[in-house]
């Protein structure tokens, strides 16, 4: 029953492609996932009902999976290929709740290993990237069982926590600890800085079936049909105030040498633009 009301619900929203974790299914089990709207399931099976993780992919979805990476504990599933004909490696991420560095050095060091595709990385960390703010008990300083994960993804693979840069300084959370009666942002989108101006939409989506709230966003790979030749701003660098303080000093300085051009209003605006 579970199952299909979280199906239901992708397929209401919409949902492209699918990033599970801790499914607790086998592969035969995962399998059942491909239903009327899912046309292919990527899984990496549970490991004696623990941990499992899965991708689910829309049919219609331009997704070429060339390669697939896993583990033997259902705790991940790299996928690199084509989407909409862009190279990337996109993964669904369980992290494991005790601190486990010989997982975490495994994972990173397959993580540099294709470090040279743009990557996409979904999951529950089962870590924090920063306590003040993605804690609900103000004060803490408890990272979680992931220990500093994002930060080092962040510095040395230069993925972006996606829902923290589109928000900054917001609180917001995706998992309630009903034994400490707290809230947590477990749950986080990590993107390649480079393919950080594709994306739109980024939002925590309500807590609705499981104990966890999805983190949904769209990536805009190519033109969008009818939309050809169409650029739009990026709406993030409008609260990036190094940016604002940046371009408002390039436009005074752009007056100043340009007075002679003012009274010529369309050559005037265009130089600027360009």
């Amino acid at each position: 029953v579970k199952r299909q009301k979280i199906l239901h619900l992708l397929q209401k929203k919409k949902i492209d492609i699918a990033l599970l974790q801790e499914t607790h299914l086998d592969t035969v089990e995962h399998l059942k996932l491909r239903t009327w709207w899912v046309e292919r399931v990527y899984d990496n099976p549970a490991l004696g009902r623990k941990a499992g993780v899965a991708v689910l992919v829309r049919k219609g979805v331009d997704f070429q999976v060339e390669r697939q990476y896993q583990d033997r504990e259902g705790r991940y599933l790299l996928l690199q290929g084509k989407l909409a004909g862009k190279q990337l490696v996109l993964g669904t991420y369980y992290g494991p709740n005790v601190q486990d560095m010989r997982f975490s050095r495994q994972f990173r060091k397959l993580l540099l290993s294709l470090a040279h595709y743009p990557i996409v990385l979904g999951g529950d960390f089962n870590a924090v990237a920063d306590p003040e703010l993605d804690r609900s008990d103000k004060g803490s300083k408890r990272w979680g069982a992931g220990g500093r994960t994002i930060a080092y993804y962040a510095d040395v693979l230069r993925l972006v926590d996606l829902w923290r840069a589109c928000h900054p300084g917001e609180r917001d959370y995706t998992h309630l600890s009903r034994a400490h009666g707290t809230w947590s942002r477990l749950d986080y989108i990590l993107i390649a800085d480079s393919l950080f101006s594709s994306v739109r939409d980024v939002q925590i989506a309500p807590v609705e079936i499981s104990d966890h709230a999805w983190v949904e966003f769209r990536l805009q790979l190519g033109r969008p049909v009818g939309a050809a030749g169409l650029w739009r701003f990026p709406r993030e660098l409008y609260e990036d105030q190094a940016y604002v303080v940046y371009i408002q000093a390039q436009w005074k300085n752009y007056q100043i040498d340009n007075r002679a051009h003012q009274q010529t209003a369309a050559l005037y605006w265009e130089t600027a633009k360009a």
